[in-house]
C-alpha cells in the first residue's frame, strides 16, 4: 500500500493540502510529554462561541463565548464544561477573572492565584466585562489562559493562547497544550519538554484525497495512523526524501497519523481529514 511519490502526485499534493489542525507531542526520555494543538487561528465576535477540547477526546472541556450584548452589557467569559475543570485566576464565587498569563508563567498547583470553575458551578467566569470594563482580557496579544481539567480522574494542566481587541468583542484563540502526566504542571506557551520542534520542523504532511503525503523525511521514520477511537489502523517505515502513504481501504475521517524519530524516539502526531 506504500509507494514513494511520483512527481505528479507531489505537486498535486503541495497544491491541495488539506490539514485542518496539528497536534505535537514530544516524548522525554521518562516518556512524559507535553500536547500541543495548533489549531487554525479562530476568530470569533459578538455572540460567538468556541469550544476546547484540550486532549482532543471529543468530549469539551472549556468554552469560550460572547454573550452577544452590545455597549456596557457587552461580556466575554471562559466557561468550564464540567465541574472538575477550572481556570487560574482570582475572584470569588459569584464572579472571577481569569487571568491573562506572560508566555512561562507557571501553570501548576502551586502557581500563584486560585482555581475557579464559575460559569459551571453558577456565576460568572469573565475574560472582560462591560466592554472591558472589568477583566484582564482588553488589549491582549499572545496571551494565555491557565487550565486544569479531568482525563479519567485525574487532573491535567494546560494552557490556551488568546488575543482580544481593545473592547473585548473580537477575539482570537490561536491554540491549546497540556502535560499529558497527571499533576503535573507546564509553563504558560510551553508546547514541548526536553527534546525542541527543530526535530520535526522541516517535516510537511499534506494530504489529497486517500493519500497521505510525508516531505522531507531525511531518514527512515516509522509511523502509525491512528483513528479517533484510539485504533491503529496503518503502521510502517517511511523512507526517502519525499514519501506518500495510500490509505485507501480506510473510510472517510478524522485519523492522527504519529511519526517517531528513529535516533531520539520523539513523536510528531498530526491530525488529518481522509
Amino acid at each position: 500500500m506504500n509507494k514513494t511519490t511520483s512527481s505528479k502526485l507531489s505537486k498535486q499534493l503541495t497544491k491541495y493540502s488539506a490539514l485542518t489542525a496539528a497536534i505535537v507531542g514530544v516524548a522525554d526520555a521518562s516518556g512524559q510529554s507535553i500536547i500541543y494543538s495548533d489549531i487554525p487561528d479562530y476568530t470569533g465576535g459578538v455572540g460567538d462561541t468556541f469550544l476546547i477540547d484540550l486532549n482532543n477526546d471529543g468530549t469539551d472541556d472549556f468554552q469560550i463565548r460572547h454573550n452577544g450584548g452590545s455597549s456596557y452589557s457587552a461580556n466575554l467569559y471562559l466557561d468550564p464544561l464540567t465541574a472538575s475543570n477550572e481556570a487560574l485566576g482570582s475572584g470569588g464565587a459569584t464572579y472571577a477573572y481569569p487571568f491573562n498569563l506572560a508566555s512561562g508563567a507557571a501553570i501548576s498547583n502551586a502557581a500563584s492565584g486560585s482555581w475557579f470553575n464559575n460559569g459551571f458551578s453558577g456565576g460568572f467566569q469573565s475574560l472582560n466585562y462591560g466592554s472591558c470594563s472589568f477583566g484582564n482580557w482588553c488589549s491582549v496579544t499572545d496571551g494565555f489562559l491557565g487550565l486544569r481539567f479531568n482525563i479519567a480522574g485525574s487532573i491535567h494542566y494546560g494552557w490556551a493562547q488568546l488575543d482580544v481587541d481593545a473592547n473585548g468583542n473580537v477575539w482570537t484563540v490561536k491554540g491549546f497544550a497540556y502535560h499529558d502526566t497527571p499533576g503535573v504542571g507546564l509553563n504558560a506557551g510551553q508546547e514541548t519538554l526536553s527534546l525542541e520542534n527543530t526535530i520535526f520542523e522541516d517535516i510537511k504532511i499534506v494530504t489529497l484525497g486517500k493519500s497521505i503525503g510525508l516531505y522531507n523525511i531525511n531518514e527512515a521514520t516509522s509511523y502509525r495512523l491512528i483513528n479517533m477511537t484510539g485504533k491503529e489502523v496503518l503502521n510502517g517505515t517511511a523512507s526517502g526524501n519525499d514519501y506518500v502513504i495510500e490509505a485507501n481501504t480506510l473510510a472517510n475521517g478524522i485519523y492522527i497519523i504519529e511519526l517517531e524519530d528513529a535516533n531520539t524516539k520523539a513523536v510528531l502526531r498530526k491530525k488529518l481529514i481522509l
